[in-house]
C-alpha cells in the first residue's frame, strides 16, 4: 500500500478519515494545513489526501496548498463536501477528488489507481533491514516507507556499517573510512554523526546501532 500525508484541519473528521486509511492499509501521515510543506519534501509521500471539507473557503484554501503540491511533483486526491461540488470547475491543478461522505471502497479504488499511474519501478540495489531500507543508487533512505533526509557522512555512515553486520569498528577506524586519512577532526565527529542517525532511523521498534562499551560501534537488528 501507499504512503500517504493526509493535509486537514484539526477536526474528528479528518482523524476519522486516517483511521479509514490506516484501515485500508496506508502508512498515513496526518499534518494541518499550516504545516504540511516540510512533510512533503523531506517525506516524499505517495500520495497527498487534501481534506476540504471543513474548509468555508475550499477554492482559497486549494491555491495556498497548489504551489507545494505542483513544486513537490506529488500527486493529489482533494476530498470535497457536496456543497462546495461547484467549486471544483474552479480549482485547478487537481489531479482527482472524492465527495464527501464517501464509500470506503471507492476512496481505495481511487488512491490505486493514482498511484498506478505514478508507479516507479525501481531495478537499482536496494540494501534492507528491519523496517530500514537503503536505497543505493539515488542515495535515498526510507523508515517504514517513509524517507529520512541524511547528510552525505550520515548517509555513507549508515551505508557503511549497514554493510558489515555483526562487525564491530572502533572510532578511529570509522573516522578514517568515511572521513579518510587526511581528516583533522576527532572522534568526537564520529559519536555526533552516530548520535543523529540513531535520531532519524531509531524512530520505530528496531535498534540499529549498538555501543560496543570501550571499543565503538556495531550495526545489530535488535527488535524492541
Amino acid at each position: 500500500m501507499g504512503r500517504i500525508l493526509l493535509v486537514g484541519s484539526k477536526s474528528e473528521r479528518t482523524a476519522q478519515i486516517k483511521k479509514i486509511l490506516e484501515f485500508i492499509g496506508h502508512s498515513v501521515l496526518l499534518n494541518e494545513f499550516g504545516n504540511f510543506a516540510e512533510s512533503i519534501y523531506s517525506k516524499k509521500p505517495d500520495i497527498a489526501i487534501i481534506d476540504l471539507t471543513q474548509q468555508k473557503d475550499t477554492i482559497g484554501t486549494w491555491y495556498q496548498v497548489k504551489t507545494v503540491i505542483e513544486e513537490s511533483h506529488t500527486p493529489t486526491l482533494v476530498i470535497i463536501s457536496e456543497d462546495h461540488v461547484r467549486d471544483i470547475e474552479l480549482m485547478t491543478g487537481i489531479e482527482d477528488f472524492i465527495l464527501y461522505p464517501f464509500d470506503n471502497r471507492e476512496l481505495e479504488i481511487r488512491i490505486k489507481l493514482i498511484l498506478k499511474r505514478h508507479e516507479v519501478i525501481d531495478t537499482g540495489d536496494v540494501i534492507k533491514t528491519g523496517n530500514l531500507a537503503i536505497y543505493t543508487n539515488k542515495y535515498e533512505v526510507t523508515v517504514d516507507g517513509w524517507s529520512v533526509v541524511l547528510t552525505l557522512k550520515e548517509y555513507e555512515l549508515l551505508k557503511y556499517l549497514a554493510t558489515h553486520r555483526g562487525r564491530v569498528f572502533t572510532r578511529e577506524a570509522l573516522l578514517d573510512e568515511i572521513w579518510g586519512y587526511d581528516y583533522y577532526g576527532g572522534t568526537r565527529t564520529v559519536d555526533v554523526h552516530i548520535g543523529r542517525l540513531r535520531t532519524k532511523i531509531e524512530t520505530g521498534d528496531y535498534s540499529y546501532i549498538k555501543t560496543v562499551r570501550g571499543v565503538g560501534y556495531m550495526w545489530t537488528e535488535e527488535y524492541d
